[in-house]
């Protein structure tokens, strides 16, 4: 299944919500594809933002796009 690559409505998702705000546990999705994620909108402690450079730095890695790989398919 194709992976999403939508360029647009990109956010920086923490892949370990228990983790760093380090580059390391940053993912960029789309925000659909974002609230997809188990961890989106639950109850909880939320991880603080990460900054704008590790947002800018994920965005530039990313090739400015979405990194889902959901195998259910997105959207």
């Amino acid at each position: 299944m194709p992976r999403c690559t939508r360029t647009w409505s990109l956010e920086v998702h923490h892949i370990l919500r228990t983790g760093t705000n380090n580059l390391s546990n940053a993912v960029v999705l789309c925000h659909p594809c974002h609230v997809m994620t188990d961890s989106y909108g639950t109850d909880g402690p939320s991880p603080p933002d990460f900054s704008e450079e590790t947002k800018v730095q994920a965005i530039q890695r990313a090739g400015n796009r979405c990194q889902c790989e959901s195998p259910q398919g997105c959207h």
